[in-house]
């Protein structure tokens, strides 16, 4: 009797399993990038279009996720200037490229002086987007950190 209640708990949570994989997919869940980042080593490095900030930037680890529906979630810690040993900006944001050019960016999310911020937000792609680079900036737009480096 034991045995049959686990194949069945363990039946019914496969279906659920499958269940929330389907309706991702059919959400617009497909993966358009999952890509770790790396600081700005040139200050005024031009990437896609985008100018790096004015000093170098140094990242622990940083991470960007977008998907088709145009979902977003980016993460960043211990991103700073090294020379201050600090972050000096108080707000950041997340700029998509898409085919070598600006595609969209987010809301403007705290960003403390340890350097670590999140942003999970939604942002329009075109279509197609192909090349698609996440650059984590000043309000401005000068990028500190970016995908695929």
């Amino acid at each position: 009797m034991a045995h049959s209640l686990r194949i069945t708990l363990a039946l019914a949570l496969l279906t659920a399993l499958t269940i929330g994989v389907a309706s991702n997919a059919a959400a617009g869940g497909r993966k358009v990038l999952d890509a770790t980042m790396t600081g700005l080593p040139v200050p005024g490095t031009v990437i896609a279009g985008i100018t790096g900030a004015g000093a170098p930037w140094v990242i622990d680890e940083g991470r960007a996720r977008l998907f088709a529906d145009g979902r977003i979630h980016v993460v960043v810690e211990g991103l700073i200037i090294p020379a201050l040993g600090r972050n000096p900006v108080a707000t950041g944001k997340a700029v998509v490229s898409c085919n070598g050019v600006f595609a969209d960016d987010t809301a403007v999310v705290p960003f403390s002086p340890e350097g670590d911020a999140v942003v999970v937000d939604v942002v329009t792609l075109p279509s197609p987007c192909q090349g698609v680079t996440v650059f984590f900036t000043s309000p401005g737009g000068g990028w500190f950190a970016v995908t695929g480096f």
